[in-house]
């Protein structure tokens, strides 16, 4: 072998040797040789607050961050852990926020959250939010801009028309190009009016999901006509609210809860499949005010979700629901209040033959489980006799085996296709913030090893049974 060709040989080791001990000895950083695009892909799969600590590792990650199309600003995960804010802590958020937004450097933003209990002293800051947003092509707005507690609506950020460009005449300027790439838009404790809700069903034609939670200064919302891809709407303690108009829509889903309006039309949804109705009148009685409303999709319907706090055992009956023929799930929130046995809502299920998940959600208002249930008689036998042919899936929230042992053994004997019980023995409705929720939440208990054992034993082998 040649001598020279040996040399090289050695030399090419030793080079590869001492790249190697460099290497080991600092740490080869392959990551930093990606390409923007994937690092800028990777960060966004973190939090804003994780993504901005990157800028510390290495010169070449310092304005990486700066890129990311996902603004979510939600000082919940990354500023504050406690229940409400000072003058102090808005100043803070208020400077995270800006701070961030001049520095981004990206071409367009995909989603722009914030989420902090701020009202009017910062308007200023959120106008300028949103303009930023609007001018950067963004996908989604979400403006959640209150507590735990219900907003007060004098001190409600209200968003002006002149941060939207209405009255503008000038249509190629960055906010109307904003808005012609709006799918989400999400608005919570903002005044925002009538007029301005209807300025962005008109001029966001991608727009696909409007949700509007206690959006005190709206009085008139009306949803007319097949032109927007509108497929999500939610309505949610707009207390002021007096009329509801959808009609000739694609809608798909449609929620609402707080007060009863004046007038509420729903008129040729033939999309309309999922409705949850979460309404402040919601008797047992009253329920039937709600079908009256949806009778132009009852046919259709496929899930439901329904609250029902005012009730009585032999009223189950009396205003038994109607019959849905397309009903594949239904989510019941029932408060139990005295001492009512739930069998009759069990009752309620033949008329949705082709019921394939039924959700039973218990808040204890007034009851002890230790008080002697009262249950119709009628319900009883009812409920005892009636086989279910296409149920699969039975969910119990709030369950209490000492008064739901009865409701447990005839969903067992009397639903002839069931696949899995779920039995939560915890509180559906953790967020609760009522004076009587140490009282209520005594109710809730994991089941004592023997109760477990006694349910198991009713259970067939082809059934999966799920406590938790």
């Amino acid at each position: 072998m040649p001598t020279s060709f040996m040399t090289k040989l050695t030399t090419a080791r030793m080079r590869k040797k001492r790249r190697f001990r460099r290497m080991k000895m600092e740490g080869e950083d392959r990551m930093s040789e990606l390409p923007d695009e994937i690092l800028v892909s990777i960060l966004s799969r973190l939090t804003l607050g994780e993504a901005v600590r990157t800028s510390v590792l290495s010169k070449r990650w310092r304005y990486v961050w700066t890129c990311i199309p996902a603004l979510n600003f939600d000082a919940k995960e990354e500023l504050f852990h406690y229940y409400r804010t000072s003058c102090r802590d808005e100043y803070k958020y208020s400077k995270w926020v800006s701070g961030v937004l001049a520095q981004h450097r990206g071409p367009n933003v995909d989603e722009f959250k914030v989420c902090f209990d701020l009202d009017k002293a910062s308007s200023s800051h959120i106008d300028r939010w949103i303009e930023f947003a609007l001018s950067n092509r963004v996908h989604s707005i979400d403006l959640s801009l209150y507590d735990f507690l219900t907003p007060s609506p004098r001190k409600c950020y209200r968003l002006h028309h002149r941060v939207l460009g209405m009255g503008l005449k000038n249509s190629s300027s960055n906010i109307f190009v904003g808005f012609k790439s709006l799918k989400t838009l999400s608005l919570k404790a903002v005044k925002v009016d009538d007029e301005a809700i209807e300025y962005f069903l008109s001029n966001c034609p991608l727009l696909e999901r409007l949700s509007l939670h206690f959006i005190f200064a709206l009085r008139n919302l009306k949803v007319v006509g097949r032109s927007h891809l509108l497929r999500h709407l939610e309505v949610v303690k707009c207390c002021k609210v007096k009329t509801i108009e959808i009609c000739d829509t694609n809608l798909i889903s449609f929620t609402y809860g707080g007060k009863k309006p004046k007038m509420m039309l729903l008129k040729n949804a033939p999309k309309l499949v999922e409705v949850s109705i979460d309404p402040d009148w919601s008797s047992i009685g009253r329920a039937r005010a709600v079908f009256l409303m949806l009778s132009c999709c009852l046919s259709q319907l496929q899930i439901l979700r329904l609250e029902i706090f005012h009730w009585k055992p032999e009223g189950l009956r009396k205003y038994m629901f109607p019959k849905l023929k397309n009903l594949k799930e239904i989510v019941l929130t029932v408060q139990r209040m005295c001492n009512y046995s739930l069998l009759g809502f069990l009752v309620m299920i033949k008329n949705w033959p082709n019921l394939q998940r039924f959700v039973l959600q218990i808040i204890y208002n007034g009851f002890h489980s230790h008080d002697k249930l009262r249950a119709s008689r009628a319900n009883t036998r009812e409920a005892a006799r009636y086989c279910h042919p296409c149920l699969k899936v039975v969910e119990i929230a709030g369950f209490c085996n000492t008064c739901d042992f009865e409701l447990f053994k005839q969903i067992i004997e009397n639903v002839v296709v069931l696949e899995k019980i779920i039995i939560d023995t915890r509180n559906p409705n953790p967020d609760s913030d009522s004076d009587s929720d140490s009282e209520s939440d005594s109710e809730y208990r994991e089941l004592h090893s023997n109760e477990e054992q006694q349910l198991r034993t009713l259970v067939s082998p082809g059934v999966e049974l799920v406590i938790l």
